[in-house]
């Protein structure tokens, strides 16, 4: 009755692992493929805050910062007037 469960969890260890490292390789592949001044673009026009810091935390040294703050001004520039 206890090897059933072993094997079980067993599986069930290995196939996060296995999710996991699919995630990781995903993110990698957004970070490098990410265009930073249309991130940030987006971003500013959407009025968010400003999230150079989690993308700095997730993408490392594959986020361009300087790309991703000239696209966030931008963005902000174009952001529509609250109407009131």
């Amino acid at each position: 009755m206890r090897t059933p469960t072993v094997i079980a969890a067993i599986l069930l260890v290995a196939g996060c692992e296995s999710m996991s490292q699919k995630v990781d390789a995903s993110r990698q592949d957004r970070c490098e493929r990410a265009d930073w001044a249309l991130v940030g673009e987006r971003d500013g026009a959407s009025g968010s805050p400003l999230l150079a810091d989690r993308y700095q935390y997730i993408c490392g040294e594959m986020f361009k910062a300087e790309p991703y703050q000239a696209g966030f001004q931008k963005g902000r520039m174009r952001k529509p007037a609250p109407s009131g």
